[in-house]
């Protein structure tokens, strides 16, 4: 039985996709109702046009001609009978990613070409989301596994630094007025530099909340351009300052916010290294009052970022310089420690260049101590145990220890110290927290059940506070910790809180 002219008007007016049959020289024949949707086209408007000129987008009309040419010369068709992605052109302009299939068929004896088309806009919406979700996901496992390898890295590195800085320290003390001096006092700046490199890539892992302080931000600018200026001055960039003089003083992490600035400088330095003629960086700041935020901009007149690459640019390990110049980690640190700080870091519009603002809220500065209320002090004098069992953090400790006029005891783990406490008293314990054996929260646990009395007295040196057990340790515990490598003057005030912890 055949299918009548009504059975078959009723399934292209049902069809869920659309449906359009052009004859062979592309003019349209039959447009449903589905396609009006889609293409947001009347039927009638559609009929007996070129579909060229209709729902094809201009980028694709070129190749569309040439198809039908070569079908007018006898070849056969390429596209009939496969399932392609390709864009369609809807009526308001709107140019839209689309399914499509093809088949050939006949008319009142003429050929037709019928095309069934779907529109998957929606699909490429989801499938984009799910592969942002899937890099989200990836970089989250990079940067746990940074973490991780951080937390052994840290320790292995801030050990050894605690005692080249603690030495270098005594030995500039020793040797003032002496060419040593000023030997001394540069191994102790590369070995803080190394220091507060690794307690960089701490704070990025750890993610917690940073040490604020008043910040002139204005000088710190200086600071960290007096820091880049080699690299500035050979790569012939002219540096252009636009200072505001009405800045308010910041609570902020003077070292977060100074490697902040100084990523950014060196990003703009690195993208003019290929700009031929004038190569300039500008570094502004402003206050908005009513507002009540501090804006730092630094732009320069490099290449700029394009704009595939602007919506990603701040993804952890995402960078486009060449392999061994840089880990992509920069921008994403550099976002994370001013989100911290409660503000904004954004790659801002520019006519030349690129152009990153930051925007920090200008919170009240803390109140300084008034006369006769400075920083506790550790009294002179008293017993002292440090136990560590890397032999050259506890000598460090124990010298610097000395120096304040302590007797001082050293123990190699817990169970040592065990044995040194029996019977014994201390007026301050500093211990490791991370020892073979008997470790810090183990020799703690035991001072709880045998000697509580000192437990007040315990204060925690630690390489790496970023291990979950670790911290939630020192935090279960509420025992002051002091975070390696340590100065003389860290160490001062260390112990200065240990005591202020122990009064009543």
């Amino acid at each position: 039985m055949p299918v009548s002219s009504d059975f078959t008007s009723a399934v292209m007016n049902a069809a869920l996709d659309c449906i359009v049959a052009v004859d062979a020289y592309g003019v349209i024949v039959e447009f449903n109702p589905a396609a009006e949707r889609t293409f947001r086209l009347a039927r009638a408007d559609a009929i007996g046009r070129s579909l060229a000129d209709t729902i094809i987008p201009h980028a694709y009309r070129d190749a569309h001609e040439a198809g039908m040419a070569r079908l007018a010369g006898g070849e056969p068709p390429r596209m009939v009978g496969q399932r392609i992605e390709i864009e369609g052109l809807r009526a308001d302009g709107e140019v839209f990613p689309l399914e499509l299939a093809i088949v050939r068929t006949s008319g009142a004896g003429d050929a037709l070409f019928v095309a069934y088309m779907r529109d998957i806009t929606a699909q490429k919406l989801a499938e984009a989301e799910l592969e942002r979700s899937r890099d989200a996901l990836h970089q989250a496992e990079k940067l746990a596994a940074l973490g991780s390898l951080l937390a052994g890295v840290s320790h292995e590195l801030n050990n050894p630094l605690s005692a080249v800085i603690g030495q270098a320290v005594m030995l500039e003390e020793d040797t003032v007025g002496t060419p040593l001096a000023e030997r001394a006092r540069k191994i102790r700046a590369a070995a803080e530099r190394c220091g507060k490199i690794v307690q960089t890539f701490l704070a990025m892992a750890r993610q917690g909340k940073p040490h604020r302080s008043r910040v002139d931000i204005n000088q710190l600018v200086r600071g960290v351009l007096d820091l880049t200026d080699y690299g500035l001055r050979t790569n012939g960039v002219e540096v252009r300052l636009d200072l505001a003089s009405d800045l308010p003083e910041l609570m902020a992490d003077v070292d977060l916010l100074h490697q902040v600035f100084a990523n950014l400088i060196v990003n703009a330095q690195q993208a003019l290294e290929s700009q031929a003629g004038a190569r300039r960086l500008e570094v502004s700041t402003r206050y908005d009052r009513e507002r009540g935020l501090v804006s730092i901009r630094v732009s320069d007149n490099g290449p700029g970022v394009p704009a595939e690459i602007a919506r990603r640019i701040f993804d952890p390990f995402f960078t486009t310089k060449p392999t061994g110049q840089g880990t992509g980690v920069g921008l994403s640190f550099s976002l994370g420690v001013i989100k911290a700080h409660g503000g904004q870091l954004r790659l801002m519009p520019s006519d030349e260049g690129a152009a990153f603002e930051i925007e920090l809220p200008s919170h009240p500065a803390a109140p300084q101590p008034a006369d006769g209320q400075a920083a506790i002090r550790p009294a002179k004098g008293g017993r002292a145990l440090v136990v560590d069992d890397e032999t050259t953090v506890s000598e460090t400790l124990a010298e610097l220890l000395a120096r304040q006029g302590f007797e001082v005891s050293t123990a190699v783990d817990g169970e040592a110290a065990k044995q040194a406490l029996e019977g014994e008293t201390f007026d301050i314990i500093l211990s490791d927290l991370r020892m073979p054996g008997l470790d810090g929260p183990g020799l703690f646990a035991w001072l709880r059940a045998s000697r509580p009395e000192l437990c007040g007295r315990v204060g925690f040196v630690t390489g790496d506070t970023l291990g979950a057990g670790a911290a939630r340790f020192l935090e279960e515990s509420g025992r002051p910790h002091l975070e390696k490598p340590f100065t003389p003057a860290s160490v001062a005030d260390f112990i200065a809180r240990i005591r202020a912890d122990e009064r009543p």
